[in-house]
């Protein structure tokens, strides 16, 4: 025992001087620049192996499912969203892989995840059946879940320029998405067939940012000064910390935060509005589907809607940020709710009764920007706001943990329809399937949730919005 204390001592005191060496070291005067450079092109990767595979829905099942299998669209479309299922338990793997970069820096973790991404795009374009496919599609779906180019960003910026220049990189990410359009339009020149070759360019560039990022990206100096003072810090009173720390999470949990949700108001009709809100999902992943099979678009079209898609999600993105600033939480929610009710309902007749592909592909990019602007304020900061701290980081998995089982069940519904609805009604079902949410979602907002925004996190109970007690 006493050894492996040696040991211990010995290897952190190597790794303390280390640190302090890095933290120490002078950086080039254009340093932050080619970083954010950098950071913007791991960003629209990053991005790229989020959508991609979205974007080319309809070419893949007609690839894998009905030419290779001989299955109906339609079938072969829920037979893939049932494969899709498969890739979930890889996701619990997040519990014991995030929190690596606590202990072993920011860096390699952004080397590593900007690697995985960029191979899990070219196991894609090498695939010739859907089993490979399903390992590249795992493997980018496991590591843009990380997003180490936002930590770092939010850690290499002071606390004026922080918000700004988060936002600026996401939108350069957002318009970067631009290249899926140009890269069909010329590497795969709307040949349905050769949709494989579009996946390679992201995935060169994924590979090179790697490298870059290995080359030229230094250690965030937040996670320096913060692992240099554990390190400096006594065995002992780490232990103590520990210690103190575990009983202050005794008293959270999920089951805990569950139980406190449903008994105070404001949680409980957070978690009702995310129910509706979540089951509109389905329209986030399936324009490519209704594209080419209910609107029959050509491919032609199909890339001249991609070019206005970025646009559309970019600016409505923007406006989310700048209407939750303004006015709050509440307004955020309901209004970017009802801008996405509207954009997807204009996808679906501009797809439909043919008016252009422009007006097509920026409605759809409208909604997106909309529907994640309100799901990003609802999930990652309402339910924050209305929570103990002692309850907090507890309450927001049950967030989490919605989206996954309603974003499921959504898909379970869909995967039942698919087989036995003509192709040319696809869009009206996830037309069907995403309006009763979103309208739910903003009926229950409206109501009964109340703001949050100017509210001090260190003192907010969880109870403020519960009805008094009748005497």
């Amino acid at each position: 025992m006493a050894k492996n204390v040696e040991r211990l001592q010995a290897r952190e005191a190597k790794e303390l001087i280390r640190r302090e060496k890095q933290l120490g070291a002078r950086r080039n005067k254009f340093y932050m620049i080619y970083l954010f450079m950098i950071l913007s092109l791991i960003y629209i990767t990053d991005e790229m192996a989020s959508t991609i595979s979205i974007q080319f829905q309809a070419n893949i099942v007609t690839e894998f499912f009905v030419k290779n299998m001989g299955m109906e669209y339609g079938a072969g479309l829920s037979l893939f969203s049932a494969i899709g299922f498969i890739s979930y338990p890889v996701t619990v793997l997040i519990i014991f892989y995030r929190p690596l970069a606590d202990k072993f820096g920011r860096k390699p973790f952004l080397v590593i995840n900007t690697l995985c991404m960029g191979l899990g795009l070219f196991l894609v374009y090498l695939s010739k059946d859907i089993y490979v496919y399903m390992i590249g599609g795992t493997l980018m779906s496991f590591m843009v879940s990380h997003d180490m180019q936002c930590v770092y960003i939010l850690e290499c910026s002071d606390e004026k320029s922080r918000a700004r220049n988060y936002a600026i990189v996401k939108a350069v990410a957002i318009l970067g998405t631009l290249l899926v359009p140009l890269l069909r339009a010329t590497l795969m020149q709307n040949v349905s067939e050769r949709w494989h070759v579009v996946y390679l360019v992201p995935a060169i560039i994924g590979f090179v940012m790697a490298l870059f990022a290995l080359l030229f990206a230094k250690e965030t100096n937040a996670f320096l000064t913060k692992r240099i003072e554990y390190l400096k810090t006594p065995i002992e009173e780490r232990k103590q910390r520990s210690k103190e720390e575990c009983e202050q999470n005794a008293q959270g949990g999920i089951l805990t935060a569950v139980k406190f949700a449903f008994r105070h108001r404001q949680l409980r009709f957070l978690i009702i509005a995310c129910c509706c809100f979540y089951l509109a999902s389905l329209g986030t992943a399936t324009y490519s589907t209704v594209m080419a099979k209910s609107a029959l678009m050509t491919e032609e079209e199909i890339t001249l809607a991609l070019f206005l898609y970025p646009v559309g999600n970019a600016l409505f993105t923007l406006i989310s940020g700048f209407v939750s600033d303004k006015f709050g939480r509440k307004i955020t929610i309901i209004a970017m709710s009802c801008s996405a009710l509207a954009c997807y309902l204009l996808f679906i007749l501009s797809g439909m009764f043919k008016w252009t592909p422009y007006l097509t592909g920026f409605a759809i990019g409208g909604f997106m920007g909309s529907y994640w602007g309100a799901g990003d304020t609802i999930g990652g900061i309402m339910f924050s706001e209305s929570s103990p701290t002692n309850l907090r980081s507890s309450v927001t998995v049950i967030n989490t943990l919605l989206n996954g089982v309603m974003g499921g069940l959504a898909t379970v519904i869909s995967m039942i329809l698919l087989p036995v609805i003509p192709e040319k009604m696809f869009g009206y079902m996830y037309l069907g399937l995403t309006v009763p949410g979103l309208v739910g979602a903003i009926v229950i907002m409206w109501l009964f949730v109340g703001e949050t925004r100017g509210l001090d996190l260190k003192k907010v109970t969880g109870t403020e919005w519960d009805k008094p007690k009748k005497n």
